[in-house]
């Protein structure tokens, strides 16, 4: 059983983006923008700043739809074949052969225990119970698509989960199907393509202020709201602050030009969200203004 939605998803990627261009002209409109400082002209650079987080944004809310409709799919062809044996594993093998961005890929019961698992290095982890970590305690209570916080896995690489429920033939909840990607890895190969050649940098923020992608490898995985780095900057922390209470718009911060470049600069920044199940992230692109 698989879902189809190629038309769907590339409707959804035309409406995503003609909705945040709404969201992001109304705000710079609201914001009463003036013409940048500096060298950058007033129309030439806004313009191509906001086209390319237009693009980018939809290149991220593609994937990660992507990755969703797969992960659906495992979902409703494990309802036939259930949480364990073989058929099983082979549902979780197609769902990783299906979606490069996809590493690892579990079931889980009803407590949260992994009935089985797919993936180059987690042997040994089928039996454990996980019903303590926060996306799988929120999935269980919800019984529901969740996607994760992004986290520090056991092996030193940062990862997301991505989780959907699995009811049985008859209707009844009896777990989930769980697959990870790592942000960083997917971010790169979307946003590095769209800016070579620009001055342009991109970074990406949870909401909990945790750095899922930057262009300044550096800087991913540190929070913006906890780690010292950026404390002296206040304008970036009320900036980071805004971004996360409001979904699209546009101002500037001081920061230094990168970790190995501790000259500080004044950055003009447009931003926008995408996301799935409620978890959004933050897509800021930057320039410098000289």
């Amino acid at each position: 059983m698989t879902i189809t939605k190629k038309m769907e998803k590339s409707t959804f990627s035309l409406v995503s983006v003609t909705v945040v261009a709404a969201l992001l002209f109304s705000a710079v409109a609201a914001l009463g923008q003036e013409a940048p400082e500096g060298n950058a002209s007033a129309t030439g650079s806004a313009e191509d700043m906001l086209f390319k987080l237009l693009l980018i944004q939809a290149d991220v809310q593609g994937s990660l739809s992507d990755m969703d409709l797969d992960v659906a799919n495992a979902s409703q062809n494990l309802s036939a074949t259930g949480l364990e044996g073989d058929e099983a594993r082979e549902v979780l093998s197609r769902l990783l052969e299906s979606n490069p961005n996809l590493s690892d890929a579990i079931t889980i019961n009803e407590d949260g225990k992994i009935m089985i698992a797919e993936c180059k290095e987690c042997k040994g982890v089928e039996g454990d119970d996980i019903s303590g970590q926060e996306h799988i305690a929120h999935f269980l209570t919800t019984r529901t698509p969740t996607l994760g916080r992004e986290l520090l896995t056991v092996e030193g690489y940062n990862a997301t989960a991505l989780v959907y429920p699995v009811f049985s033939l008859d209707g009844e909840f009896i777990g989930g199907v769980s697959s990870i990607f790592e942000p960083d890895k997917v971010l790169n190969g979307l946003i590095a393509p769209r800016l070579n050649e620009t001055s342009y940098s991109f970074w990406i923020m949870q909401p909990d202020g945790l750095i899922v992608y930057d262009r300044d490898a550096s800087q991913i995985g540190k929070n913006l709201f906890e780690n010292p780095l950026y404390r002296p900057f206040r304008s970036l922390l009320a900036l980071g602050e805004t971004m996360v209470a409001e979904r699209a718009g546009h101002g500037s911060y001081d920061f230094q030009v990168s970790e190995g470049n501790k000259t500080v600069v004044t950055k003009d920044v447009y931003w926008t969200t995408a996301g799935l199940h409620g978890r959004e992230w933050s897509l800021a692109i930057t320039r410098i203004v000289e």
